[in-house]
């Protein structure tokens, strides 16, 4: 079950004008969400390749450090299995 602190909403929080976001003025968002919550969603908009999503391709994400390392042993098996 997810947090309710936890749950994504789809007028969550106050969205601020964008060029301030690009110009830096704005403050840095981010939010802490289940793996789960958005990787159905993720996956469907790379299948059906979406523009949005390759908007924010270059952009970095943070993940636990485990997760990471489980992530780099997939890349290598699925590497070698090619």
């Amino acid at each position: 079950m997810i947090p309710p602190c936890t749950r994504l909403k789809k007028h969550s929080f106050v969205r601020e004008l964008e060029l301030d976001r690009v110009s830096g003025l704005g403050k840095a968002k981010s939010v802490s969400i289940p793996l789960a919550q958005i990787s159905q969603l993720l996956m469907d908009a790379h299948q059906s390749n979406r523009t949005w999503l390759r908007d924010f391709a270059d952009d970095c994400v943070k993940i636990d450090a485990d997760l990471y390392e489980v992530l780099l042993a997939y890349q290598s098996l699925r590497g070698s299995s090619r």
